[in-house]
Formats: C-alpha cells, sequence, structure tokens
C-alpha cells in the first residue's frame, strides 16, 4: 500500500469516526429529550390526578372528574406517541380508561366545615382554570366547558350558602350577632356575585338579607 493510499484509507476512517461519533450525540439527544418530554408528561398526569383525588369528600360535580380522567388519558397516549415502548404504558392507558369507565357520583357532605369548604373553593377555581384558560389536553366544547363552570359555580355557591347561613343563625340565637352578621354580610357578597344566573341564588339571597336586616335591627336596639 502506497504511501498516499495509507493517507486515504486513514482520512476516511477518521471521517467515518466523526460521522458516527455525530449519529451518536444526536441520537443521545432525541434520547434525553425524549426522557425530559416524557417525564413532563407523567408530572402533569399526577397534577391531574392528584386533583381528582381532592374531590373526595367534596360536592363537585361529576362532571368535572369525568372531563379531568378524560384529560389524563388523552396525555397517556400522547406519551405512548413519542415513546410508544415506554413501559407499562398500555397498562397505564387501560387503567385510566377503567377508571373512566367507573366514574359515579360520590357522596359528599352538604354542610361542609370551614376546612372543606376551603378546600372546595381552591379545587374548583382551580378547575375552572384549567377550562377557561384551555390548559386540557383533552377537547372540551365551548358548550361543555360553560356547563361544566355554571355547575360548579353553582355547587359552590350552595356550599357556602350550607354553611354560613345555618351558623348565622346558630350565632345569632346565641346572641353573638356580630359574628352572625359576619357570616350575612360575607354569603351576601358571593351570592351577589352570582346572583343573575340562578333563580335559587336570587332567592338564597333574599332569605339571608332578611336575615342580615334582622341582626342589624337588633344591633341597633330595635
Amino acid at each position: 500500500m502506497d504511501q498516499m493510499t495509507l493517507f486515504m484509507v486513514v482520512g476516511g476512517l477518521l471521517i467515518l469516526t466523526l460521522i458516527l461519533a455525530s449519529i451518536a450525540q444526536r441520537y443521545h439527544a432525541f434520547v434525553e429529550e425524549r426522557r425530559q418530554h416524557v417525564q413532563r408528561i407523567l408530572k402533569r398526569v399526577g397534577e391531574i390526578d392528584g386533583l381528582i383525588q381532592r374531590m373526595t369528600g367534596l360536592p363537585v360535580p361529576i362532571e368535572a372528574e369525568r372531563i379531568l380522567r378524560r384529560d389524563i388519558i388523552a396525555r397517556l397516549q400522547a406519551l405512548k406517541g413519542i415513546h410508544a415502548r415506554y413501559d407499562g404504558i398500555d397498562h397505564m392507558i387501560r387503567e385510566a380508561q377503567q377508571a373512566l369507565e367507573q366514574v359515579s357520583a360520590k357522596p359528599a357532605s352538604t354542610r361542609l366545615n370551614e376546612q372543606q369548604l376551603e378546600r372546595m373553593t381552591r379545587l374548583t377555581g382551580e378547575i375552572e382554570w384549567l377550562v377557561q384558560e384551555k390548559r386540557l389536553l383533552t377537547p372540551v366544547s365551548p358548550e361543555e366547558g360553560t356547563r361544566l363552570l355554571e355547575l360548579m359555580r353553582m355547587r359552590r355557591a350552595e356550599s357556602l350558602y350550607n354553611h354560613h347561613l345555618p351558623e348565622a343563625n346558630r350565632l345569632a340565637n346565641s346572641g353573638q350577632l356580630h359574628q352572625a352578621l359576619w357570616h350575612c354580610e360575607h354569603l351576601k357578597k358571593v351570592l351577589k356575585s352570582y346572583q343573575a344566573e340562578n333563580q335559587r341564588i336570587d332567592a338564597w339571597y333574599l332569605e339571608v338579607e332578611k336575615l342580615n336586616k334582622q341582626i342589624s335591627k337588633r344591633l341597633a336596639g330595635g
């Protein structure tokens, strides 16, 4: 083998080595990017599932759970689309589909305590934000979104009514008029923001306003 041929062989091997190294680097970059994408999807699935778990014992509309479980399925299917051989993905999708099929109305307290009421307010607010800002991967039609928002606002208003009005009556009957008045004023403020949406809320508002006037009259010595 003459010197020129040897030079060409060595040069060719060097070029081939560089090409293979570039391919390997790109492949590793692809694998790492895919891994990070998978982790982001799984993290979001966990967050959505966390919302569902927080519904336990709260009168959240069943429609909210159905939409969130659909979203979990959509995210898992997206994961399969970018990593078809991800370990256990088919089983995860089947489990998510079964969970959606088994969604049913769960018994919840009709009168929530303060801690439950705070949980209810925060949870429904988070779900409303997801729907309004279109942060869900599953398709939600405008009609379905509007319906869900109305249901949650109504359920939240009902929960506030069932807590604050009995509490105001209890405090008024025991002579704790200022505390009773606070519950009335707070409930009136909340219900007023929903007043134009539902006749039941209008009736609740009139009821609490009547009690509010009675308590105010007692405080004034009337």
